[in-house]
């Protein structure tokens, strides 16, 4: 029998994965389109992503605004971001070692820092979330302080739980997912009976904006980010799937595994905001108001569906950092990435306050990532019509020049002038505590960013490829 010589180690859970964003040759892909859906919908059922049903109750909306807003959001992401799952199959490699063929092989580095800007908030917001769930159930199970020293010894017990994983990698992620799904989505339901009884479906009025409309809008704008945040990690699990499983496959697990994990954690979020009133600390106030019984559901929760919603976000910034620095191995720069996320996590809990610094990191990454997926989602769509040279793409990482993707020294002039227009309207038109935009009040107080950024990057693209063809 002959044997066969794998250019790519193939993964296995519970063993660490050698593979960074190296070409992965047809023959050595070893997952499948369900496995993708699995990934994204467990990674979702987090209180890090819980805690996005409950922003719009914070906000003044109750039940029937925050379902109708939120689910709007969440299929308008979506349908932008989804199709960029298609990008791995294509490219053997990531999404952003792939958009090297619409910003230049130098230009991907672009959406490098942005994947690894929206990873390390994303892993920060899980670690503080499942950390403040960890210590409030230590103080309602064993009377233990609730105090700085004590969520500070929290963090760090979730972040380490988490790197672990991350450092392992794919197989292991997946493996994580299998169980999370399931076991945390029964625990969820399980919350239904357990806060039903105090249950409103009004809101409080009190409009974060000072009217309805704009309020909801700017709900509608945050709960879009959530799947733009994934445009550049689908690629990390869609690399390794055959393109013999089909566009349509890979397509419908992208979509379900993004928005039906989104939807189900933000539903939960907001039934149990309105159940427990909106204070100052979600996940505190929870584990107070919650029955006996629920108090140990919800602590599983954390540690579960924490690790979930952690490792995808510090697995994607260790691939993307060894993107920008390929001299360094993932395994290395997952473990920069997990402590960078850990001064971020305190800074933000500690040095400022949690609603601001969410709603602000959530609008203003919007600003800026909007564009770089649209010109991707474009690209993609028209300017390579589907059609990629995955040999090219990996020109950075082999520290060689050249190739069809090269453009102007490595970089696409016409996508970078598309994604700072987008950037500069997204960023000029919004509106938050600390950070406000010259032209947010634009429309009278509904938020545009999403909109404008999207629109323009689209327009200056669509006219630069027209003007002067790739």
């Amino acid at each position: 029998m002959a044997t066969i010589t794998h250019a790519v180690p193939l993964t296995r859970a519970g063993r660490i994965e050698e593979t960074g964003v190296a070409y992965i040759p047809e023959a050595e892909r070893d997952s499948r389109p369900a496995n993708l859906a699995t990934v994204f919908f467990g990674g979702n059922l987090a209180f890090s992503v819980i805690v996005f049903g409950w922003l719009p109750v914070t906000f003044g909306l109750g039940w029937w605004a925050t379902v109708s807003a939120s689910a709007l959001g969440l299929a308008i992401g979506t349908l932008i971001t989804a199709p960029l799952a298609l990008l791995g199959p294509r490219t053997g490699t990531n999404n952003t070692v792939a958009s090297g063929a619409h910003f230049g092989v130098r230009g991907r580095l672009l959406g490098s820092g942005l994947t690894i800007a929206f990873a390390l908030a994303y892993a920060a917001i899980a670690v503080w979330t499942s950390g403040d769930a960890l210590v409030a159930a230590a103080h309602r199970l064993l009377g233990t302080e609730i105090s700085d020293p004590a969520l500070a010894l929290g963090y760090a017990l979730i972040a380490a739980e988490i790197t672990l994983v991350a450092l392992y990698g794919h197989a292991t992620v997946v493996a994580v997912q299998r169980f999370v799904v399931p076991v945390v989505g029964v625990l969820l339901l399980l919350g239904i009976p357990a806060f039903a009884g105090d249950f409103s479906a009004g809101g409080s009025g009190e409009y974060l904006l000072g009217g309805f409309w704009p309020t909801w809008a700017l709900v509608v704008t945050i709960a879009a980010a959530g799947p733009l945040s994934y445009a550049p990690s689908l690629g990390d699990y869609t690399r390794r799937i055959s393109r013999r499983h089909g566009d349509a496959r890979v397509l419908t697990a992208a979509a379900f595994g993004v928005f039906g994990g989104l939807l189900v954690a933000t539903l939960f979020g907001a039934f149990t905001a309105l159940a427990i009133g909106a204070g100052d600390s979600y996940v505190g106030d929870l584990v107070a108001a919650a029955p006996a019984w629920y108090v140990l559901p919800i602590l599983f929760v954390a540690l579960a569906g924490g690790v979930g919603q952690g490792v995808l976000n510090l697995y994607a910034s260790g691939l993307d950092l060894e993107a920008l620095v390929p001299r360094l191995r993932r395994v290395h720069t997952t473990l920069i990435t997990s402590a960078a996320a850990i001064v971020l996590l305190y800074l933000g809990t500690f040095a400022l306050d949690a609603v601001d610094s969410i709603t602000a990191m959530t609008l203003v990454l919007n600003g800026v990532a909007v564009p770089w997926v649209v010109v991707n989602l474009l690209g993609f769509l028209v300017a390579r019509r589907r059609r990629y040279d995955p040999h090219d793409l990996q020109v950075f990482n082999e520290g060689r020049t050249g190739g069809r993707y090269w453009f102007t020294g490595g970089w696409n002039l016409r996508a970078l002038l598309a994604w700072v227009c987008g950037s500069i309207a997204g960023l000029s038109t919004v509106a938050t505590d600390l950070y406000t935009g010259p032209f947010a009040d634009l429309a009278g107080g509904v938020d545009l960013s999403l909109a404008a950024s999207a629109l323009v990057a689209a327009a200056v693209y669509l006219i630069a490829l027209k003007v002067v063809p790739e």
